[in-house]
Order: structure tokens, then sequence, then C-alpha cells
């Protein structure tokens, strides 16, 4: 992938490896690019890292195609690709599956479809994820393309959740500002700890009745666990969470969905807004347990 950055006034007499730092390329693919032929050029000669910009320059670099992780079995397989550019792919990911292979699940998961998707293109690519979701959580995930993409993607993506909670909130809208630590004694479990990590979760209630609420959550931070662990540290636990005592009489699953991702495209600079509607098994779920009240 090329990219091009124009050399402004303000920037005039910068170093080529600042300027390239200040318009986000990593120092680690910086160090890289310097010693591939074209990797680094100044109006479309290749100048060393050292060479001081002048207003004006056309700086590019240009990205290859990288050595697949050999850790990671190439699969061929379905996968729910909802959005790609040159410099992303959004994928819609069912529950069950997890982003990453491990020691015992090493297949079947995003990266072993991703690795298979670009292999039968002739490609190679490194599974870049931004947004990695929980094995059991279902919805939208986004890969960075090039490292140089999942700089400019780290961090910015704005996601949005769909959950359905055991029992009715006391506020349509509201900010939940708690610590998480990891839980004494678990590799796994977290909880609300006042010596954790600042995390704040924020949700609006869309329709509910006395015993369930399905809501929409924007994250603020990204904890582990974090909307399963605020939803139950307030007494309204995910439904099919039995980790954080949410019931699995419903459904056999955390009732979790990435529904909406906005970002800016690395390839394109335009903002896109992917959307993902409720998978089957939540949206039984919801008719099962007629919410019925619009909150307005």
């Amino acid at each position: 992938m090329n990219y091009k950055f124009l050399v402004k006034e303000n920037e005039n007499h910068t170093r080529l490896n600042v300027f390239l730092r200040q318009s986000g390329v990593s120092a680690a693919q910086i160090k890289k690019l310097k010693f591939q032929p074209d990797g680094i050029l100044v109006n479309g000669e290749k100048k060393n890292v050292d060479y001081f910009v002048q207003t004006g320059d056309r700086v590019e670099i240009n990205t290859t195609d990288e050595s697949m992780d050999s850790t990671v079995i190439v699969q061929t397989g379905h996968l729910d690709i909802v959005y790609l550019d040159d410099c992303c792919m959004v994928v819609n990911k069912p529950y069950d599956m997890p982003c990453h292979p491990s020691f015992n699940h090493p297949t079947d998961t995003i990266a072993n479809y991703f690795m298979g998707y670009w292999q039968e293109r002739g490609q190679s690519k490194i599974c870049r994820v931004i947004n990695r979701l929980d094995r059991n959580t279902s919805g939208l995930v986004m890969i960075a393309l090039d490292a140089h993409s999942a700089e400019q993607l780290k961090g910015t993506v704005e996601k949005t959740y769909t959950a359905i909670a055991r029992g009715r909130f006391e506020n349509n809208h509201g900010i939940i500002d708690r610590p998480i630590a990891r839980q004494q004694e678990s590799i796994i479990t977290r909880c609300v700890r006042e010596d954790g990590q600042r995390a704040v979760t924020e949700y609006w209630v869309k329709k509910a009745d006395e015993k369930f609420t399905l809501c929409d959550i924007r994250l603020h931070t990204g904890r582990t666990h974090q909307i399963r662990v605020h939803f139950s540290h307030i007494g309204h636990p995910l439904e099919g969470d039995d980790l954080y005592g949410g019931s699995m009489e419903n459904i056999n699953r955390h009732a979790l969905h990435c529904s909406r991702l906005t970002f800016v495209s690395p390839a394109t600079k335009q903002t896109v807004t992917v959307t993902s509607e409720l998978p089957q098994d939540m949206e039984l779920l919801a008719t099962k347990i007629q919410i019925k009240e619009t909150i307005l």
C-alpha cells in the first residue's frame, strides 16, 4: 500500500523521520521501510531519514506484503466480510469463534480464516485485530491490513455494543465509572476494585420490561470484560453470562453484540460507519422475553 504526505509550511526543515512520526508512521515501521529500495521516497527519490524536508515536498511510504505468521494455521472457509478497502477489513464474527488462535483453540478463528482469504488471492497479510472481541461476543471486528493502517486506526474506532441485561435499569441513560482489576487468584475473572484501572461505560436503554433490558453501550476505556463486569456490578448482569452472575436459562452465551463501528479509513480519509443486526440467538431472546416498551 502506498501512502502520501505533503509537507506543510509549519513542517519545513523537519527531519524526515520526525516528519513521518508526526504523520502517524510508527518508529518500527520507519526502521523497516528505510531498508527497502522504495520504502521511503521524497519527490520520487529515496532519501535518508536524516534528510530535512522542505515545504511542498511530497513524501511517500510503500508498504509491502508481509510474511505470514508461521505459528497460525492457514484455513480457507467462510469469512463474513462486511467492509473492505485497501487498508482495513471489517468482518462479522459469530459467537463461539475466537479472534486469535490459542493453545486450546489453534484453528477456526478469525486469524486462521483471514490468512486463508489472502493466501487464496496470492497475498500475504498479518491479522492485526483493532477491536478484539471475547470468544462468545458476536459482531463487528476490524482488521488492519498493514502496520501503518493499524497505527492510524488504533484508539480511533468508535464502537457501539448491544446487550440484553437482567432487570430494569433505574435510568434510561447512565455512565458507569468504576475501576476494574483482576480477580484475586484468577487469570480470567475481573471485578470492580478501587486499586484497579479506571473503566468508563456509557449506556442507553432502548427497550425494557420489568425483567429484561435491551441497551446500546459505548466504551470510553477498553478493559477486559468491561461491560460484563460493570453491568454485573450495578446488579444487571448480561443474560447468559454465568461467569458474572447472569442466567443461562434463555441463551447459552452472554448476550453481547458489537453492532456498530465508526472510523476514518486510512485509505479514503472518509468517515465510515458499519452496522450489524442482532444475531439470531439474541433476536430470538428479545422476542421471547417480550420487550415491548420503547424508551423515548
